[in-house]
């Protein structure tokens, strides 16, 4: 396991891992739909269709944004959310979960408890100019060094 728990350095930013999003979903159609909505946001996109995959990748890219589904299979978003705490990520992650209200409330807080950055859920069907836009100030911020706690 790498060890993430600091921000990234210049020759990191400089190298563009910053300009990269993981898309965490096991539903083929949305992680596809999400990819095409992070292209347009100006990230270049990586994917992830299950837990243990996802977390191969995150122990070894710093991605600027990760989008996470709260429903993974036998290991879900949850225990996504506890690994990327565990190793101190520090990047902006998007829930966008098909889950209820009550557990995407549930999931944020329980991320923001873990010192996450975590922005606001979103619902599926997803709304994606409303993803867009969030994607595009996330990215936008990371151009000039900040990041985006808790949208």
């Amino acid at each position: 396991m790498s060890d993430q728990s600091a921000f990234p350095d210049e020759a990191d930013k400089a190298s563009g891992i910053l300009r990269k999003l993981l898309v965490i979903d096991d539903d083929t159609v949305h992680r596809m739909v999400i990819c095409r909505i992070a292209r347009q946001a100006g990230f270049e996109v990586d994917e992830a269709a299950s837990y243990e995959t996802a977390r191969q990748m995150l122990g070894l890219v710093v991605y600027g944004c990760v989008t996470l589904d709260l429903s993974l299979g036998e290991r879900g978003g949850i225990d996504v959310l506890r690994y990327m705490a565990e190793i101190g990520y520090p990047s902006p992650v998007i829930v966008v979960s098909g889950s209820d209200d009550e557990v995407r409330s549930e999931a944020y807080t329980a991320a923001r408890k873990l010192n996450l950055n975590v922005c606001r859920p979103f619902s599926k069907p997803v709304k994606l100019a409303d993803l867009r836009e969030l994607m595009r100030e996330i990215r936008k911020r990371d151009v000039v060094g900040l990041t985006l706690r808790g949208s």
